[in-house]
């Protein structure tokens, strides 16, 4: 049996999903395809507009044969942590053969070479790259700057395209799996995650709103007990970031007023939000650390569930299979931190959107199956 493995968020699951979908098995000539989803914070550091459950469930209905859960210290950060996490729970599993994704280049050599060049300039990059954000230098165009500089006649689209970006994390992650990418079809072919979570706002203005002021009351709530020094602790932190939002948080009246006080050159918006994310659960530089990936299964149908046969008898697998938390006694200390981490983020989750904190609990949840 040949698998592949797919690294998304489907916050909500849409046509541009099933398209990458349905052309990578092609592509791959597959018999099955597992998927690694980010769990009910997104990377962007917001919640998701459905929980987990609920967007697992979806993705198996419309093609995916069985949705892992991706770590929210992985989720919660870059695009370089958001890579390697998804690439070491599919390649810890033992079984996948390939990862598929979507660019806007479509050319996996160009992505490639890419790849392997930033990899090899990488420490000079991040030292070039920190100066540049230490000038005022926003993070996303000193990254730009630096690579411009040190790697001469790379295609710039490489390395300033949002998905591009993130196929090249995955591909310098990449040990056992191949790669295969699917061109995106641009604006316009399919209605995109954003375009889709606009309507749901517009559709329902009252419960977008009331979801948005839940989460900036927990919000205000843990900035008014936390040390500025606690909040420069966040992985995202520095600069002074977490003291600023410390000193600014009382004065602001909406989540989206506060980012607007504390945005800047040097804090990107994305930054700001990640960070917000972060102090709310307790994510720092040592949780991100001290993490360690495992397999934790949200939803599968026939064909994933062969997969979760075919991982659990390989010799191949390093990640632990879980799919009832209550069973986990024998989890490492990393691996113990790192679900607590979802688990923590999962009950937030579920105060925001007003859901049952018991019956919605992970510790209640079982695995979706079709």
């Amino acid at each position: 049996m040949k698998y592949i493995g797919i690294i998304a968020e489907y916050n909500p699951f849409h046509e541009g999903h099933r398209y990458l979908i349905d052309n990578a098995m092609q592509a791959a000539g597959a018999d099955a395809c597992v998927s690694v989803m980010s769990g009910d914070f997104t990377q962007r550091g917001l919640p998701a507009m459905t929980d987990k459950w609920e967007r697992a469930s979806q993705a198996v209905k419309n093609g995916v044969n069985l949705v892992l859960e991706l770590p929210t210290v992985c989720v919660l950060s870059s695009a370089e942590y958001f890579a390697s996490g998804g690439v070491d729970v599919l390649e810890g599993l033992g079984v996948v053969d390939q990862l598929a994704f979507g660019s806007e280049s479509g050319d996996i050599e160009a992505l490639t070479g890419c790849a392997d060049l930033l990899k090899s300039c990488e420490s000079a990059i991040n030292g070039e790259t920190s100066r540049l954000c230490r000038a005022g230098v926003p993070y996303p165009k000193a990254r730009q700057q630096a690579v411009s500089a040190l790697c001469p006649g790379l295609d710039v689209s490489l390395v300033s395209e949002p998905n591009n970006i993130l196929a090249i994390e995955y591909l310098k992650r990449l040990k056992t799996m191949e790669a295969i990418t699917v061109k995106r079809s641009g604006e316009g072919h399919f209605q995109t995650a954003t375009a889709l979570r606009h309507e749901f706002a517009a559709r329902e203005p009252e419960r977008a709103m009331a979801l948005e002021k839940r989460y900036f009351d927990l919000l205000r709530a843990r900035f008014a007990t936390a040390e500025a020094a606690e909040l420069e602790e966040c992985f995202s932190s520095g600069e002074g970031l977490g003291t600023k939002l410390k000193n600014e948080f009382r004065y602001a009246k909406s989540l989206n007023e506060l980012i607007d006080m504390v945005k800047s050159k040097a804090y990107t918006r994305t930054r700001i939000t990640r960070l917000l994310a972060q102090a709310m659960l307790g994510i720092t530089g040592e949780t991100v650390k001290s993490s360690e990936v495992y397999a934790r299964v949200l939803a599968f149908d026939k064909a994933g569930a062969g997969i979760l046969r075919a991982s659990a008898d390989s010799d191949l697998r390093t990640v632990k299979l879980i799919t009832n938390i209550n069973k986990t006694s024998e989890l490492s200390s990393g691996e113990r931190n790192t679900l607590d981490k979802d688990i923590e983020a999962s009950d937030i989750y579920n105060i925001i959107t007003g859901q049952d904190l018991y019956e919605r609990s992970d510790y209640v949840m079982m695995p979706y199956r079709i």
